[in-house]
């Protein structure tokens, strides 16, 4: 009784999940499953000490129980054997969770509607980033050291403003106005997060030439497109594949890609998420 509802309780935990493609196996999530499963031992003990007749069976029980107990809660607190792999997957429903809540309360505050935006946005890109790595370190192990930080310096506030941080900067949601004015011609394509959020990438023409449009720190910026999948200007590159690293093409319906932004300030960053090309 106490292992199946052991297994039910590990079930159970990922029903506030948002999206079924957020389903990923949780060492913790097991962890703590078979914490609650000690402790139900201990509390239907306790209840039914009848239950056995044998003082020492119920001794030992007990014992057990709280022996599982002490593992699980150091396992779950100390994350001993969580690595990369298994914290991203960890994560991603962690993230999900945030993304349901955020979705779906009845917010009237406009202040309260913007944060939840935001937080929306934020763990979609940070679940197609994990999605992205999992594979990416499964298929060629750990990344290289990333640049070390340079000493800070104490600025005027001006420039402070002028100087953002290359390493934290990430592409942003377009929206509607967005496209309208940098793609007044309208949209071929576009690279999303999830199937339904809003579009991280754009693709179209303008004067002539197919560009990708993408929002950095507030603006807008046109990457031509210098081969199938891959659109370029000074400094920045943006490459569409297919999880494989296959030429994407143009798909006629959602299809998982991956997307990766490139930097020469110093920035590489790749998503997991989907791209179509529907008129």
């Amino acid at each position: 009784m106490i292992a199946t509802s052991t297994v039910v309780m590990f079930v159970l935990m990922y029903l506030n999940t948002f999206l079924w493609g957020h389903v990923f196996f949780s060492e913790t999530r097991v962890y703590m499953a078979v914490l609650m499963g000690a402790t139900m031992a201990i509390i239907m003990l306790a209840y039914m000490l009848g239950m056995y007749e044998s003082r020492k069976l119920n001794t030992a029980i007990f014992a057990g129980s709280v022996v599982v107990f002490g593992a699980m809660l150091w396992l779950v607190r100390s994350q001993a054997t969580v690595g990369d792999l298994s914290y991203m997957r960890a994560m991603i429903p962690h993230h999900s969770i945030a993304i349901m809540t955020s979705n779906r309360s009845n917010l009237s505050d406009p202040r309260v509607q913007h944060l939840a935006e935001g937080i929306v946005y934020a763990q979609n890109k940070e679940i197609a980033e994990m999605r992205y790595l999992i594979d990416d370190i499964e298929a060629r192990g750990d990344g290289p050291a990333g640049t070390p930080e340079s000493a800070p310096q104490v600025v005027a506030l001006d420039e402070a403003l002028r100087t953002p941080e290359v390493a934290t900067l990430d592409v942003e949601p377009l929206t509607p106005e967005h496209l309208e004015t940098g793609l007044p011609e309208g949209r071929t394509c576009a690279f999303t997060f999830t199937t339904d959020s809003p579009p991280s990438a754009a693709m179209g023409t303008v004067d002539g030439e197919e560009v990708a449009l993408i929002r950095i720190s507030g603006d807008l910026v046109h990457l031509p497109q210098s081969e199938e999948g891959v659109f370029r200007t000074e400094g920045a590159e943006i490459r569409l594949t297919t999880p494989d690293g296959d030429a994407i093409g143009r798909p006629a319906e959602q299809t998982e890609a991956d997307m990766v932004l490139t930097l020469d300030a110093g920035l590489t960053a790749g998503y997991r998420g989907f791209y179509d090309c529907r008129a």
